[in-house]
């Protein structure tokens, strides 16, 4: 779907991992379920340590199931509600909270909507390390997606707009700034436009996605 051939074996290989990794670290987490039910109630300390991996396990989970969907290769249609579900868990502990506004819609394309929505507010939890709230939000039909972040402190990372624009080469692609590329890659293939706005206030950055293909 990339027309660049190294992006495309990135997402494969980031496919490939997710799929063999997201099996044993879901099986740890229910095993240390099971450990956690047994352990006497007196065992404090070993109670704190074994929730602590839990919630490790618990985070990984989320982030490697994330990701997959993201990063990874893939067609067809995944659910709306699949998609906030993925996004809660993955922010389950973080100081960001996210506002999803009712829709009708009911699935979206993968490599389209589905990956952009999925990077767009990965993007924008990162310009927001101190928390807020981010406001997400699409009409019926999925003419056009914003997302609003408000927050105390916005951060916009060195490379991550020229990434989102366009401006930057695959070689000059960070970790970091990898999911904004994606963005505008993605959204370049669907022959959409996508805006970048900060608003009078200084801690409120928008971006507004507007593409033909659902």
């Amino acid at each position: 779907m990339i027309a660049d051939r190294s992006l495309q074996i990135a997402e494969l290989l980031t496919s490939r991992f997710c799929h063999d990794m997201i099996a044993p670290i879901g099986a740890i987490n229910t095993g240390l379920e099971l450990l956690q039910e047994t352990l006497p109630s007196h065992l404090t300390e070993s109670d704190e340590v074994l929730k602590l991996i839990l919630n490790s396990a618990e985070t990984a989970t989320a982030r490697v199931s994330f990701y997959r969907v993201a990063f990874g290769s893939g067609t067809g249609k995944i659910l709306v509600d699949t998609i906030k579900d993925l996004t809660n868990k993955y922010f389950n502990r973080s100081k960001l909270k996210i506002n999803w506004k009712e829709t009708t819609t009911k699935d979206l394309s993968i490599n389209t909507w589905g990956r952009v929505l999925l990077n767009s507010i990965l993007w924008l939890s990162e310009c927001a390390p101190r928390g807020g709230i981010l406001h997400v939000s699409f009409p019926d039909n999925i003419a056009v997606l914003t997302l609003r972040l408000k927050a105390d402190s916005i951060i916009l990372h060195q490379g991550t707009l020229e990434a989102l624009e366009g401006k930057a080469s695959l070689s000059e692609i960070t970790p970091r700034t990898i999911p904004c590329y994606l963005i505008y890659t993605l959204v370049q293939e669907g022959k959409g436009i996508l805006t970048i706005n900060r608003t009078s206030s200084p801690s409120e950055l928008v971006l507004e996605i507007r593409m033909e293909e659902i």
